[in-house]
């Protein structure tokens, strides 16, 4: 039996700093081979979404 998913319930939201992927965007160079993979995102730390906060 599978546990329902939270954000079906509306109970977490997409993480504005790095739009739901868990890492924050970055400008690729433009040197050929060279790659930089960013750091986890630091408000969601790197799972991409948050918790609603309840009013």
């Amino acid at each position: 039996m599978r546990k329902p998913s939270s954000a079906k319930f509306g109970t977490e939201i997409e993480c504005p700093a790095c739009e739901g992927t868990g890492f924050p965007t970055v400008v690729q160079p433009a040197e050929p081979g060279r790659k930089i993979y960013p750091a986890p995102c630091k408000k969601c730390l790197g799972k991409g979404r948050l918790a609603r906060e309840l009013k």
